[in-house]
């Protein structure tokens, strides 16, 4: 991709031309009854919907614009309801052979995963409890596949950190806000904690397919991460021998309730300290990070478009901290 420019780097305006990969594409019409193109194109540094209204444009058969498919566009950044999007004159399919990157259209944690993966460490080995060590080591250290995966998986398919290594980054976040909270609370049981917040999303490695655009597998739409998971901890709880009941049913209590409420897909409410916690830290850091991703959005105007994961329309203008005030 020479000279092409990340596509979150755009102001309105700016003209485009170069590769992106169509995470999502639809032929549709329009009310006066023409058909068009609409795409949700992605770059290492985000994605942004694309519109091309006269289908004579598309160099080609219409059959591989598809998604998960590479494509040439050549257009110019507009911005509509203050959000900014591209208008497209030009659409041509890309074979995979013809990309010499593909890792450079997806975006990916500002972390480096090798940091997170040393905080996750860390964290493993803070583990007091026994039993709990073991457990969280045999899935997050000796299993290497799941390890890898758990480092790679984006959090979600398209409400909250999505990205390669957004799984890893949230779960690292939600552990921070967790130590906090057991210092200030010291009711409750840090080990438990730390499990339930390591294991709450970890199904989503084979809920979530990440390796073109981000989607469900099978199994995710069959099962779901939270019964994946689930399994998972009752497998691995039968290879260590004499392993508690009392801890596998709250373990299994923390993942199978962090959702809150029966109508968001958990099948029990929250009904210990340490499960009301998790559900509750994961919640604010997944809506937290939606907040912080559209105040940095480029668009005009005190108040963002309306965001469709949070139900509200998101104010941008920021009071600064203490610490950044001239005095």
């Amino acid at each position: 991709m020479p000279d092409q420019p990340p596509i979150r780097s755009l102001k309105e305006g700016d003209p485009f031309a170069g590769i992106l990969l169509a995470q999502e594409a639809a032929f549709k019409t329009s009310a006066k009854g023409s058909e068009y193109l609409e795409l949700k194109l992605s770059d290492a540094s985000g994605d942004l919907k694309g519109f091309l209204w006269d289908l004579r444009a598309v160099e080609g058969p219409l059959e591989p614009i598809q998604a998960d498919a590479f494509l040439w566009v050549k257009g110019a950044a507009s911005s509509y309801n203050g959000r900014l999007q591209l208008r497209l004159d030009k659409v041509r399919f890309v074979p995979d052979g013809d990309v010499a990157d593909v890792a450079r259209f997806f975006p990916v944690s500002a972390r480096p995963v090798p940091e997170m993966l040393a905080e996750l460490d860390d964290r493993l080995a803070g583990v007091a409890d026994p039993w709990i060590r073991r457990l969280l080591t045999a899935l997050f250290r000796e299993d290497e596949d799941l390890r890898r995966a758990f480092a790679t998986a984006p959090a979600a398919k398209s409400m909250h950190h999505v990205y390669l290594g957004g799984l890893l980054e949230h779960t690292l976040s939600i552990l921070g806000m967790a130590a906090r909270a057991c210092d200030h609370y010291p009711e409750l049981n840090r080990d438990l904690v730390t499990a339930g917040v390591l294991l709450h999303d970890v199904g989503k490695t084979a809920e979530l397919s990440y390796q073109r655009g981000f989607g469900y597998t099978d199994a995710g739409n069959l099962l779901g991460h939270i019964s994946i998971e689930a399994e998972w901890i009752n497998r691995e709880v039968g290879k260590i021998p004499g392993f508690p009941e009392e801890l596998r049913l709250q373990i299994l209590h923390i993942v199978l309730s962090h959702h809150g409420r029966l109508e968001f897909g958990s099948p029990v409410l929250p009904k210990t300290p340490e499960a009301l916690l998790v559900h509750y830290l994961d919640d604010l850091d997944g809506k937290l990070e939606v907040m912080f991703r559209a105040l940095r959005e480029e668009g005009a105007g005190a108040w963002s478009p309306y965001n469709r994961a949070l139900d509200r329309m998101i104010y941008r203008t920021r009071w600064p901290r203490a610490e950044s005030v001239q005095k």
